[in-house]
């Protein structure tokens, strides 16, 4: 089963955090809340600031499918990743179990 949530982590100098973090929230503004299905978009980052991570969640894996493959999102990734160290390692995921807060 494809899922509509994805997960895209980012490795990045500490100095460049910021920018990068700047970078994702304007390409969520911009790009991600426009796109038919979309449901929420979370940015993490980690304690020593080398890590920063997108969780987007879409209606249907197809809206989600239909957000990556499209023009603007992969503009807006080949920006990201002038700023990251490293590519991203995008997945999809599925939910397995919740605890807590509900949808």
């Amino acid at each position: 089963m494809e899922s509509p949530i994805l997960i895209d982590t980012w490795t990045v100098d500490p100095s460049r955090k910021d920018e990068l973090v700047r970078g994702i929230s304007d390409a969520v503004r911009d790009v991600i809340l426009e796109q038919p299905g979309f449901v929420s978009a979370q940015i993490y980052e980690s304690a020593n600031g080398d890590v920063v991570m997108l969780s987007v969640r879409m209606r249907t894996a197809e809206e989600r499918q239909h957000l990556t493959d499209s023009p603007e999102a992969q503009k807006a990734l080949r920006e990201l990743r002038k700023i990251a160290h490293a590519h991203t390692h995008a997945h999809p995921y599925r939910l397995v179990e919740r605890f807590g807060e509900p949808d």
